[in-house]
């Protein structure tokens, strides 16, 4: 689909990537104009529309590229998987901090995308929430140290627990920041803390005495 783009020199694909992802960041998808990011790439608008057809390509197109930049920033950094469920969790959620410190515009993009999805595009970003979300959890439960868990319960049944209270709390705080100018960008840290105290609970609850 994107033939004609994908022909153009890293640099310049770059370019246009960046300027598309600040102007949605900044405005959102329906009041991003082309314009401003043909201007800021330096490139016409023609030249635009020829890569892209539309500005709802290039939407999904740049969504894509940053799914794809922040799987690659965690898979980078992530040197050793925690076997210990919780702990893992914890250590994913402190590089998404760092992710959104080192690159804010990446974070606000993601934010308006997932947390603001416009509506004429909400199929297409669903589609791809829910493909993030299956792989997101498939690694959470990847390779987990079951015998950290208590005897008398059903291991597996307590994994899906967790992911859903995960997925519970993840989504109150996404209703949340919906009303946030920043999209919950200066919340960053005080997620992290109300995360690390359900992950006390969480623990106490499914976790042998000795590892608590």
């Amino acid at each position: 689909m994107y033939k004609n783009f994908d022909k153009l020199n890293d640099d310049k694909k770059n370019k246009i990537i960046q300027a598309a992802i600040r102007e949605f960041a900044d405005k959102g998808y329906m009041a991003a104009s082309t314009n401003n990011i043909v201007k800021e790439a330096d490139i016409s608008k023609g030249a635009l529309f020829n890569y892209f057809d539309n500005k709802k390509n290039l939407y999904l197109y740049v969504t894509d590229y940053a799914i794809e930049y922040y799987l690659n920033y965690m898979m980078d950094k992530i040197k050793i998987n925690n076997p210990d469920i919780f702990q893992r969790i914890l250590e994913w959620q402190e590089l998404k901090i760092s992710i959104s410190t080192e690159n804010p515009i990446v974070y606000k993009f993601f934010a308006s995308v997932f947390i603001n999805t416009p509506e004429e595009l909400k199929s297409d970003i669903d589609e791809r929430y829910k493909r993030l979300k299956e792989y997101s959890e498939k690694l959470t439960l990847k390779d987990i140290d079951l015998s950290l868990f208590r005897d008398d319960i059903d291991k597996q049944k307590a994994l899906e627990i967790i992911a859903m209270a995960l997925n519970g709390i993840l989504e109150n705080s996404n209703l949340l920041y919906k009303s946030l100018d920043d999209y919950g960008y200066d919340n960053r840290n005080q997620f992290y803390t109300k995360l690390k105290e359900y992950v006390v609970v969480l623990r106490k609850v499914f976790y042998k005495e000795e590892y608590n």
